[in-house]
């Protein structure tokens, strides 16, 4: 038996060099880690002002059963107290959504919801389309890109600032603001103080927003028929969310649906360009592409793991974990278990359609990710479109750089090639420079 890489430590950069292994020895020789926080690392935390109390210790566990267990059973396993290992200050009474338990989480999952009902994602298809597209044609001629800043985030931003009614002017902004935030997760005290700043100019853009739409319907006008109109009007058994929670429920959205989605884009570029293999397999038989995201989602999933905390003394893998304990939910390791699927190591994008949507990637249970079917739109029209429009697309100049942050499993730059003369036209037919 293996044995766990001596000295891990979550929280830092190294343990995002070769991830998939160290995640493979924990599973067989340290399914449940306790992991204490340096004093130093704590000072850092204190300095978010959005921290009730930094956490001085944490357990990770790894493996598919255990994840499973704490995402499922929300009896032994509460999410108010913050997805990451500090104790979050609480932004709304009773939390909101990802951070947030029962009674209070049904209500606001019930009013959400209808903010994501599918025909939201199925109505957006050619607008997703049009944005993917649009960012292709920004970048065909120049030969090379940086995925994520030139791409990825392009798309998801755009999708973003069409769904909560962003002019195109702000989408810079937008861009800065998500930024911001994510990488407060484990971020320096000047990445803490940056995000405190531009959740603050968030909010005041969104309740602009917010006022526009309901002054709209007081004067008996129709509004965009867009999420935040949705979430605006949206009630459950009478109750509609105040302006604080239409706060907190856009602030995720922007969270999740622009740093996650862009990841799951980066992933799936490099995934494709170091298997040309199974690149080539997609190639012969676009209708693979389905199961395809889904493997790229499984096998580099966007989110690394996340944290809840024990209601009650608790038991996995035979560990112990003591009432009123952190415990992070390890997604990318869970989704590379032997115990759940067949090969975990090997990147196949011909898996089971049924047995790799096993996968965690958008969690499970009632807190699973309320926007996976827009995120999984956006990533694979992306990937899609953006092989077949510039064919010979390969890794190019430095090799991808690991994001470090710490719930985030992937890329902070990825840098690409292809020949320009052989990049194709739009699906539309109709040049960038041609449409209003």
């Amino acid at each position: 038996m293996s044995r766990p890489v001596r000295g891990y430590d979550p929280l830092s950069p190294d343990s995002k060099i070769d991830s998939a292994a160290l995640f493979r020895s924990m599973r067989e020789a340290c399914p449940v880690h306790h992991h204490v926080v340096p004093d130093s690392v704590r000072e850092q935390l204190n300095e978010n002002p959005y921290v009730a109390r930094p956490t001085d210790q944490f357990w990770s566990v790894f493996r598919y059963g255990d994840v499973q267990e704490v995402l499922q059973d929300n009896e032994s396993f509460c999410s108010k107290d913050g997805i990451g290992p500090e104790w979050m200050a609480q932004l709304a009474p009773d939390g909101m959504l990802l951070w947030a338990d029962e009674p209070a989480h049904i209500r606001q999952r019930q009013i959400a919801n209808k903010a994501f009902l599918p025909r939201m994602v199925e109505t957006r298809r050619a607008r997703i389309a049009q944005f993917v597209d649009d960012a292709v044609d920004a970048i065909a001629g120049h030969g090379r890109a940086e995925v994520l800043a030139d791409f990825a985030t392009k798309v998801t931003t755009s999708v973003i600032a069409d769904i909560v009614g962003c002019a195109e002017d702000r989408k810079d902004d937008l861009i800065r603001w998500g930024n911001a935030t994510v990488e407060a997760f484990g971020g320096d005290a000047d990445a803490v103080a940056g995000s405190f700043v531009a959740m603050q100019e968030l909010f005041a853009f969104l309740l602009d927003r917010i006022a526009e739409r309901r002054a709209m319907l007081e004067r008996g006008e129709q509004p965009p028929d867009d999420v935040l109109t949705s979430l605006i009007v949206a009630d459950y058994r009478g109750s509609r969310f105040s302006d604080e929670e239409l706060l907190m429920a856009c602030h995720q959205l922007l969270v999740a649906g622009f740093e996650t989605t862009a990841t799951a884009i980066a992933n799936g570029i490099v995934l494709l360009c170091e298997h040309p293999g199974e690149r080539a397999k997609l190639e012969a038989d676009p209708g693979l592409w389905p199961t395809a995201l889904e493997e790229i989602l499984r096998y580099e999933s966007p989110v690394e793991g996340m944290f809840r905390v024990t209601r009650r003394d608790v038991e996995l893998s035979g560990c112990p974990i003591p009432a009123g304990s952190k415990v992070r939910y390890v997604l990318a390791s869970a989704n590379r278990d032997p115990a759940r699927f067949d090969e975990p190591d090997e990147f196949l994008v011909d898996r089971d359609p049924a047995k790799v949507r096993q996968h965690v990637a958008f969690g499970s249970g009632s807190h699973a990710c309320i926007g996976s079917a827009l995120a999984r739109a956006e990533a694979r029209t992306a990937l899609e479109t953006i092989f077949r429009r510039l064919p010979g697309l390969h890794l190019a100049g430095t090799p991808p750089e690991r994001n470090p942050i710490l719930i985030i499993n992937g890329y902070r730059t990825v840098h690409i090639a292809w020949d320009p003369a052989a990049a194709r036209p739009r699906a539309d037919g109709i040049p960038a420079a041609s449409r209003a």
